[in-house]
């Protein structure tokens, strides 16, 4: 029980005897309101001021009834307090405090909804890559799993447009819904849409059939961890090799060798420039793999020939240099002449 409920109790508590010992004294004695209901505080309260008016018998025995009954309520009151302190209640307070101000601090980060498996290795991955990311879950235990990993955690049903808020939506880079129910997904997928209209929202979907309604809700990417998983199977039988060397590249943090995909920027230099004029690999070293167009398609392997535009996205092998220099050349505007 929170520290504000417990106080809400022992106030009703308080309440509830004034009222009684203010109305014991009215019948009992027959004082005025005002004289019952100062004596109900000082008895209640043990200050030991004195009586107001002698007391009959009567008086006497309601009276000693009435300060067992605030003693008790006080000794309540501060145990409650003591338990609140003791327990880490208050350090829990001071820790969520803490982590909302660091939730507000930072932008460009990535939200994961749902600390299951899937989600652990999601976050696990962006660690890895040394992304921001915020832990949305609903479940005490997993919210202590993501906090014992370091995570930045928002406690609640992710579907809330007010979590999402909290974990900071409107300055994320991009969302991952992973809960266990493709429903609360569906849920996640269209309050991160409607909060944040530019949002790259992946989902995850059990079913075949929610697929449509994720894309359709506003999921930017819909992956079915069955499937996925079945088709890595099929290619691991299949084309081991294939599969252990993008295993290499992906996740080698030792491999001198990278993958990544890049955006050419408007106005670039590769804005408008074939493959083979922009000199990519005498430049910076970087192999196109292939090529993603702003208006769909994908080229594989793209030749010289191909003409880029902005918004195209370039799938390039290199070193972690060798794509700084891709990357600084597709986002700096060509030299002025």
């Amino acid at each position: 029980m929170s520290l504000e409920r417990r106080l809400l109790n022992i106030g009703l508590i308080f309440g509830f005897i004034i009222i009684i010992g203010s109305t014991g004294y009215k019948l009992i004695e027959g004082w005025p309101w005002v004289d019952a209901f100062y004596m109900s505080i000082i008895t209640i309260t043990t200050v030991g001021f004195g009586e107001i008016h002698p007391l009959t018998q009567g008086g006497r025995l309601f009276t000693a009834v009435l300060i067992l009954l605030g003693v008790g309520v006080i000794t309540y009151a501060f145990s409650a307090l003591t338990n609140y302190v003791v327990a880490g209640e208050l350090q829990g307070v001071l820790e969520k405090r803490r982590m909302t101000r660091q939730i507000k601090s930072i932008q460009g980060h990535y939200i994961v909804c749902g600390f299951g498996r899937v989600g652990h290795q999601v976050c696990a991955e962006l660690k890895r890559e040394g992304r921001p990311l915020i832990v949305i879950d609903n479940d005490e235990t997993s919210i202590g799993r993501a906090k014992a990993q370091g995570y930045l955690v928002v406690m609640g049903n992710a579907g809330n447009d007010q979590v999402l808020q909290e974990a900071g939506i409107e300055q994320a880079a991009g969302l991952v819904a992973v809960v266990d129910s493709d429903a609360a997904n569906l849920m996640v997928v269209l309050s991160a849409r409607a909060l944040n209209p530019t949002l790259y929202i992946v989902a995850r979907a059990n079913l075949e059939d929610t697929q449509p309604k994720l894309l359709q809700a506003g999921a930017d990417r819909v992956i079915s961890p069955y499937s996925l998983g079945g088709r890595r199977i099929a290619q691991m039988l299949i084309r081991p090799g294939v599969v252990d060397f993008l295993d290499v590249v992906m996740h080698d943090e030792t491999l001198e060798l990278l993958l990544e995909d890049l955006t050419v920027g408007s106005g670039c230099t590769l804005d408008q420039c074939s493959i083979g004029q922009a000199r990519i690999r005498k430049e910076t070293g970087a192999n196109i793999l292939g090529l993603k167009r702003k208006k769909g398609g994908i080229v594989i392997s793209p030749e010289a020939s191909t003409v880029l535009y902005a918004g195209d996205v370039l799938i390039a092998l290199g070193t972690r240099q060798q794509l700084e220099a891709l990357a600084e050349m597709i986002q700096s505007p060509p030299p002025t002449l």
